[in-house]
């Protein structure tokens, strides 16, 4: 008879750790919430089996209690990873909707970066440095069109600084204003008694900002053509 008795409350012990209006509740979830994520839906499942391990164990011998709180320990794993998984989800929204700000308030602005193009507006020199990195003299600067005709040259002279800022006020060798648009600059100099061509950074407007791939990389489009990384600029001017 004792054990008749132990059966009982075994097996009331277990009904009541079962938890059928849980299972119940899990599975009217389902039905309601039929969009729910792939993470909740593991979860829900790794509970509902949990559960019916226990519901359906044999009280005469029930499951060792070491082996339950080992398959605790892994439900609270699975919560884990998934808090951690929604935290890095949230922290790179957060990331990207902050270098999208940045980058939208950088339109209108000029700023300088490493490159030989130039856009001239009809109106306003188009400005650059020239980033010698060394001493050179009787430096030249040559202007050419779209084409690769040369519009204008003149002469710089000797450059003894690394950076050394230089301008073109839109107008060819005769003195007439060029059309606008965008163009190239070339500057050589001579360094060690060899004709050199000097890198150059040059000005221009940002004109918008382009998303270019889903994961949220951005391209800010330059008047001078030129479509750059927000790491790319060396001056906000």
């Amino acid at each position: 008879m004792p054990p008749i008795k132990m059966r009982i409350d075994v097996m009331a012990t277990t009904e009541a750790l079962s938890g059928n209006s849980y299972l119940d509740s899990l599975r009217l979830d389902n039905k309601a919430s039929p969009q729910k994520s792939a993470a909740a839906t593991d979860k829900d499942m790794f509970m509902q089996l949990m559960l019916a391990q226990l519901k359906h164990q044999n009280p005469l011998d029930p499951q060792d209690g070491t082996e339950f709180v080992a398959q605790l320990a892994q439900f609270s794993s699975l919560e884990g990873i998934t808090n951690l998984n929604d935290s890095v989800k949230d922290i790179t929204s957060m990331y990207r909707s902050s270098q999208t700000l940045q980058a939208t308030a950088l339109v209108g602005r000029e700023v300088l970066v490493d490159g030989d193009s130039v856009a001239f507006d009809g109106k306003n020199a188009a400005l650059g440095v020239i980033n010698a990195g060394q001493a050179a003299s009787n430096a030249v600067m040559t202007i050419k069109d779209s084409k690769g005709a040369v519009v204008n040259s003149m002469t710089i002279g000797d450059i003894t600084s690394s950076e050394t800022a230089f301008g073109w006020d839109g107008t060819d060798m005769a003195g007439n204003t060029v059309a606008p648009g965008k163009y190239k600059v070339l500057i050589e100099g001579l360094v060690d008694n060899k004709r050199t061509a000097l890198l150059t950074a040059t000005t221009a407007r940002v004109n918008s900002v382009s998303i270019v791939d889903k994961s949220g990389g951005m391209k800010l489009n330059l008047t001078n053509g030129l479509a750059i990384d927000n790491s790319e600029i060396k001056q906000i001017l």
